[in-house]
């Protein structure tokens, strides 16, 4: 009999714009053979809001039965920034200080111990989505799987479905340099999974360094990545008038993804260049974009055509100071397209600096002098197109990443 396993995510959906969403599913649909797969997860399709869009209880995407729970409470945000500046604000503050000065172990060490304290508890129900029903139901079922794989540390259903049954569970935690993971409730909670399996090396580290936490089972596993697919030619010319060489981004248009980085970086660009480059947006918009008729926002595309705008593309521009893996930019570098990527993600800057396959942006004039660079008349991109290939091929196969998630179950559920 095929073991049974559970991925608990915040949001699951083919239209769920997210990439710890995206990797949770596309890792769910690699294992679905192998085992008896099920995702346990809300009814939200929108992580801002949490608003309720997906009908409750039990659907099949892509093969996968897909249980869904009603979020209870769409966010507070008056009372989640409140709690935000309250517990994470001055905490930060303080923290940067005393670490300065070597204080910062000993400060600790007097403050008194409370595994959740009562407004980090509330916070955490702010940041959601706040799903108590699926909690209740992984409480009540949880013997019947043999292995519960917990996606992102960061939100609700994880911190408390955590505490159900840490003997059966795996986290991928998606961690980086981030100020939520200096609450104090992270410090036991990433001591409770039976395995972690991280997506970098530079995670890793900084998961082992901040919270001591080497003794647990782990591996460094991220993700596969397919080969180029083949596709239908696509006319991308509603899109993007021919002839006009163009930027693309793709995924969440957000601020805490530097989009609006992005949009002033390349609206300062374009002020001071004769060049008719074009910034195409793909992706849902979570903030307001510029009213500039040189960025293009499309909005979610179908498959074939985001292929086609990659294909065609000078370049991949990924602004984001955070990430723990980059799905968008290691599919970029399978077809062979060209990065540039912000120097302050340790993530992306091991991805471009390891690949050889792109460019690093600090400031406004290394993003300028980037863009100069590809869009130089005897700027060859075979070679970088060639590393980006050789790249992904080298490091991210399906074969050896299937290999470490049946490591890591069997490792937790050894019958």
């Amino acid at each position: 009999m095929r073991k049974k396993i559970a991925f608990i995510v915040q949001r699951y959906g083919l239209k769920v714009n997210g990439g710890a969403e995206y990797h949770c599913r596309i890792i769910a649909e690699k294992l679905k053979d192998i085992y008896d797969v099920e995702v346990l997860t809300s009814c939200a399709k929108d992580y801002l809001s949490w608003k309720n869009e997906y009908a409750e209880g039990i659907s099949i995407v892509n093969g996968i039965t897909v249980r869904r729970f009603a979020v209870e409470e769409s966010r507070n945000w008056k009372t989640f920034n409140s709690l935000s500046r309250q517990l994470i604000g001055k905490r930060r503050l303080y923290q940067k200080a005393l670490r300065l000065f070597g204080l910062l172990n000993a400060f600790e060490k007097l403050q008194p111990i409370d595994s959740i304290p009562k407004k980090e508890e509330e916070w955490i129900k702010c940041q959601g989505p706040n799903v108590p029903t699926l909690i209740n139901y992984l409480t009540e079922n949880h013997a019947k799987y043999d292995a519960l794989i917990f996606f992102t540390y960061l939100y609700y259903p994880t911190v408390f479905g955590m505490d159900v049954a840490p003997q059966k569970s795996i986290l991928v935690p998606t961690a980086h340099d981030e100020p939520p993971i200096y609450l104090n409730i992270f410090k036991e909670f990433f001591k409770k999974p039976a395995a972690i399996l991280y997506n970098t090396l530079s995670e890793q580290h900084f998961v082992n360094q901040q919270f001591h936490n080497e003794a647990i089972f782990s591996e460094i596993v991220g993700v596969g990545i397919d080969p180029p697919k083949e596709i239908a030619p696509q006319s991308i010319d509603d899109i993007v008038k021919p002839g006009d060489p163009f930027l693309i981004y793709i995924g969440r248009v957000d601020p805490s993804k530097g989009c609006g980085i992005l949009f002033d970086y390349f609206s300062a660009y374009k002020k001071t260049s004769d060049s008719n480059l074009k910034l195409v947006v793909v992706g849902e918009l979570f903030m307001d974009a510029p009213a500039n008729p040189d960025i293009i926002l499309t909005g979610f595309v179908a498959d074939d055509i985001k292929t086609s705008l990659l294909l065609k593309a000078k370049a991949l521009v990924i602004p984001s100071l955070y990430e723990s893996l980059s799905l968008v930019t290691l599919e970029s570098m399978v077809y062979g397209v060209p990065v540039i990527a912000n120097e302050q993600c340790e993530v992306l800057k091991d991805h471009i600096n390891n690949s050889n396959a792109g460019f690093l942006f600090n400031d406004y004039d290394s993003f300028k002098n980037s863009l100069n660079t590809i869009l130089h008349p005897d700027f060859n991109t075979t070679t970088l197109s060639e590393n980006a290939k050789r790249y992904v091929a080298d490091n991210y196969s399906w074969p050896v990443t299937i290999e470490k998630y049946k490591k890591a179950i069997d490792y937790i559920s050894p019958r």
